[in-house]
């Protein structure tokens, strides 16, 4: 039977040491880990636990397990379960182009923040990307690898792989925000009128993504089981992404408050329905080769739309008609801008754009908020002093 042993190392910190018997040379084999625990009777269960797994040979000695070790686990008791299939992928390439390559092969007892911060540094030099271009990676990118780095060592600690924690004592280069591009009322009128000669399937999504302020996979992933015509509403309850390797997957909205039924304008309405007609008939002149699904918007044949297929098409059709340059979600910025301006509140605002909470709306659209604050002070001025003339 193992002898084990407590030995307090802090507070509330415990090394448990536990005899393996000897190894073939006649050494003693000693096992030993660090515990956080808030009592020494509670530190003498985890010995108990600490025993029993290495007499049932279920124990691994964690202390030279690598960082690509420790990702492996984490990639398959854990991520594979809990996220979602495009933030997986992403995770993935960020491990095996900019992570794994640098930090895979040292034991996790050696990395330290300084280590971390090393890596960070690295990645902001001219050519430490590996995609081919010079300059070195955006303070975004390293930020998402920190982010990706501290939550993989987070379960580390959870599992009590580790006690602390490298990545929490550092913070990676702060990201800058960028001023949110947005059209006014003129341009949003100026487009308008640009699209009322484009082909029909890109009228419509600019027209849905302006009436409605969907995001881009809402659009693309709505059916027209979702739009009830007669009640004139639309029910958004799904968005698609495309994951490399994978192909298009249909997936839950961003959140639970992005589940939502919004009205539908009449000009909106009568755009859907046109589509629908010309859809209808491009089905007949397609025959055997039509793919039959209820997507509204898919390509010529059927098929759904690569989520990519509205972005880069937009960015050409701004071009060409001279119009500011925006992205495809910018319009969904454009339509929250002209709510707020107009005096919706932020809290229907946050409701038909389905934001999380009203918190996140009113941190994006401050400065539509605020102006319409300061026309709504204007207005009271001018009629405060109209009365005082009189």
């Amino acid at each position: 039977m193992s002898v084990g042993s407590i030995e307090k190392r802090g507070e509330n910190k415990y090394r448990l040491t536990v005899s393996g018997g000897f190894d073939c040379n006649g050494k003693r084999i000693r096992h030993r880990k660090l515990i956080e625990a808030k009592s020494e009777r509670e530190a003498k269960k985890q010995l108990a636990l600490f025993v029993s797994e290495i007499e049932k040979g279920e124990y691994a000695d964690t202390k030279k397990m690598t960082f690509k070790k420790l990702s492996e686990k984490w990639h398959e008791d854990y991520a594979v379960y809990n996220l979602e299939a495009k933030t997986l992928r992403r995770y993935e390439e960020l491990l095996e182009f900019n992570i794994l390559p640098v930090i895979g092969h040292i034991k996790l007892e050696q990395i330290k923040p300084m280590r971390l911060l090393d890596l960070y540094t690295a990645m902001t030099k001219d050519g430490a990307r590996r995609d081919g271009k010079t300059r070195g990676y955006s303070a975004k990118t390293i930020q998402h690898v920190h982010r990706l780095i501290r939550a993989i060592f987070e379960k580390a600690v959870q599992w009590q792989i580790i006690m602390v924690n490298p990545a929490s004592k550092i913070q990676p280069p702060k990201v800058e925000k960028k001023e949110i591009s947005f059209y006014d009322d003129k341009q949003i009128i100026e487009l308008m009128n640009a699209i009322e000669s484009e082909p029909i399937r890109y009228k419509t999504m600019v027209l849905t993504a302006i009436h409605t302020g969907m995001r881009r996979g809402e659009i693309i992933a709505i059916e027209w089981n979702d739009v009830d015509f007669d009640k004139k509403l639309i029910s958004i309850n799904k968005s698609a992404v495309y994951v490399s390797g994978k192909g298009r997957i249909l997936k839950g909205t961003k959140t639970v408050r992005s589940q939502r039924i919004i009205a539908m304008t009449d000009i909106l309405r009568n755009a859907l329905l046109e589509y629908k007609k010309w859809q209808e008939q491009n089905k007949e002149i397609m025959g055997d080769k039509w793919i039959e699904s209820d997507i509204i918007f898919t390509r010529d044949n059927g098929e759904p739309l690569h989520p990519d297929t509205i972005t880069n098409w937009f960015v050409k059709f701004i071009k060409r008609k001279g119009l500011p340059h925006i992205t495809f979600h910018g319009l969904r910025h454009t339509v929250a801008s002209l709510m707020v301006s107009s005096g919706v509140d932020v809290e229907t605002v946050s409701r038909i754009l389905g934001h999380a909470t009203s918190a996140t709306t009113s941190n994006v659209y401050l400065h539509s908020a605020q102006a319409a604050r300061f026309d709504a002070m204007n207005k009271l001025n001018e009629r405060l002093k109209s009365t005082t003339e009189d």
